[in-house]
């Protein structure tokens, strides 16, 4: 369908007049030029403002097609591609600013000195190459990273995956004794004082760390588990954990924070710092008392609980954890975004529930 058409349509489902049809016209198509399109999980040869013109569809009613409409205009944030890997390029900053902070405390001389002593300049060129960079997830976007970084950032200070097995670390610890004889400094010890856990977004916090029943769970604690013995061998001891999101949502950074605290007073042998490219303000989370009553109306009505699995839980209109997100991000719509979003429910569903940006699970239900 060609997007003259759709539009075309989509102006008749919301009654707009030829006025208002061209004004609508111009500012949606720049974002759809520019954003949208993108969106990864269309299917092949999917555009937009086909999958808008069946969204809106499936809204019998004016008020709540206008009140659709309305959300993916005025409130909805979509990153990019270029946008996230600009959030990307952010890591390294916030790592040397960490490695300064660390040399400028042990030296005890102010911050700037830094770049200024001969002893402070030796010293943070051991911490940058003894510095090991893990990708938690594929969405981490890694391999961007030691793109941004060449001749910073060796290919064997970077692993796209945080189970490593014995053989790989074996093979870390080999490459990393050979880059620091080739910068004079084999009388040091071939040890990563600092390892970087990097993912892309996190919107409540919970997939890196949580504690239930007693019990702790989550990507940090899987680290821990496998790695901990190796302190004092690959791992220097008191090795820092730099745990860094290109992307949070405020709700997530208070989690992660308070949690990484409480994990650090059970688990010592390791030091933790998290840090966020950007963190979302919590002015964007859709809520009960949010001023909008149209939308908070529509996405608590049309609303299909055959959408909610074991992972998701019960009652996720404003998304897992509700945390209540209007985000989509360019590969894909996290789970904590608004339902309305990204769920689709069967076809005796009701109401059966379209989504706008179709979300690619990654729990699976079967089995």
């Amino acid at each position: 369908m060609k997007h003259d058409l759709a539009f075309t349509l989509i102006g008749k489902l919301l009654q707009w007049s030829d006025a208002r049809f061209a004004q609508e016209f111009r500012e949606l198509q720049l974002m759809v030029d520019h954003k949208y399109d993108s969106y990864q999980g269309f299917q092949p040869a999917t555009r937009f403002h086909v999958a808008l013109l069946n969204w809106l569809s499936q809204f019998p009613t004016l008020p709540q097609r206008q009140a659709a409409y309305k959300f993916i205009k005025d409130r909805l944030i979509f990153v990019s591609q270029r946008e996230m890997h600009h959030l990307v390029s952010m890591l390294m900053p916030i790592v040397e600013r960490l490695e300064r902070t660390r040399v400028a405390g042990e030296l005890g001389i102010p911050l700037f000195q830094t770049a200024l002593e001969s002893a402070a300049i030796a010293r943070l060129d051991l911490l940058h190459r003894r510095t090991l960079y893990v990708g938690l997830s594929d969405g981490a976007r890694i391999d961007v990273f030691r793109r941004y970084n060449e001749g910073k950032v060796s290919n064997e200070q970077v692993v796209a995956f945080s189970e490593m097995s014995d053989e790989k670390w074996v093979d870390l610890q080999d490459e990393l004794r050979k880059s620091l004889a080739r910068h004079g400094l084999s009388h040091e010890g071939p040890q990563f004082e600092v390892v970087c856990l990097v993912d892309d977004f996190s919107g409540s916090g919970s997939s890196l760390l949580r504690c239930k029943d007693g019990e702790w769970k989550g990507k940090v604690f899987k680290f821990h588990k496998a790695n901990a013995d190796r302190l004092g061998k690959e791992l220097a001891p008191q090795c820092l954990l730099h745990i860094h999101h290109h992307l949070a949502s405020e709700q997530a950074r208070q989690q992660i924070e308070a949690d990484l605290k409480r994990f650090a007073n059970e688990f010592p042998e390791f030091e933790y710092v998290p840090t966020f490219s950007y963190v979302l303000s919590g002015d964007i989370v859709i809520r009960d008392s949010d001023p909008d009553v149209d939308l908070v109306n529509l996405l608590t009505s049309w609303y299909d609980p055959k959408i909610e699995d074991e992972h998701t839980g019960p009652d996720i209109w404003y998304g897992y954890k509700k945390c209540g997100l209007p985000l989509v991000l360019e590969h894909n719509t996290p789970n904590n975004s608004v339902a309305l979003l990204w769920a689709g429910s069967e076809e005796d569903g009701t109401p059966q529930m379209k989504p706008l940006f179709a979300r690619r699970k990654r729990h699976s239900s079967n089995g």
